[in-house]
């Protein structure tokens, strides 16, 4: 069905823009009412409402990716919040698939680089972004690549070959294995 001049193949959408436009005008015409029945006072504490829901609407809508920007410090990274790697199977399953290639580089890299991030900075204290060469030493010349900048080519059909993500856990685990400690590396143990 064509509406109001929308092109006939373009369904209507409710875009951001769109949907801005009308929870404005919703919200200015009820301070208007509020103004009208209560006075100034009371449209100024709905106007203050309104701005405080508006900000948080805007941080959700931002998102958490707001946190994570890379140029944290690692105690940040750590401490603000906990990496973790939700609805791996269905990850795998789809990187493994025929837009793999794509996907790892969208959605699977970038949780894969945070959780490394953690265990390398944690347990290792070295930077991932800040120190390539030595995360890159740690993490082994066979994976890096993954992880890297330029991540490799794949096989024909576009998927993320399994042992290689089967490998880069494996590591992921390894590294973020606490280290054994060694007598006199600590003050307690020293004295």
């Amino acid at each position: 069905m064509n509406r109001d001049g929308a092109s006939p193949g373009k369904p209507d959408v409710l875009t951001l823009r769109r949907l801005g436009l009308l929870g404005a005008a919703v919200a200015a015409s009820g301070v208007l009412l509020v103004w009208l029945l209560d006075g100034a006072r009371a449209a100024g504490a709905v106007v203050t409402v309104l701005a405080v829901a508006a900000m948080a609407v805007a941080r959700y809508v931002v998102g958490a990716g707001a946190l994570d920007s890379g140029r944290r410090q690692d105690v940040r990274l750590l401490r603000t919040r906990t990496p973790a790697m939700g609805e791996w199977r269905r990850n795998v399953r789809t990187a493994a698939g025929a837009d793999g290639a794509l996907y790892y580089r969208a959605v699977l890299r970038p949780e894969l680089r945070r959780l490394y991030a953690a265990a390398l900075s944690e347990h290792h204290h070295v930077s991932l972004d800040q120190q390539p060469r030595r995360a890159a030493d740690l993490v082994g010349p066979e994976l890096w690549p993954w992880l890297g900048h330029d991540t490799p080519r794949t096989g024909p059909g576009g998927g993320i070959p399994v042992d290689v993500l089967r490998r880069l856990v494996d590591r992921l685990e390894e590294l973020g294995a606490p280290r054994p400690r060694t007598p006199g590396t600590h003050k307690e143990e020293a004295t």
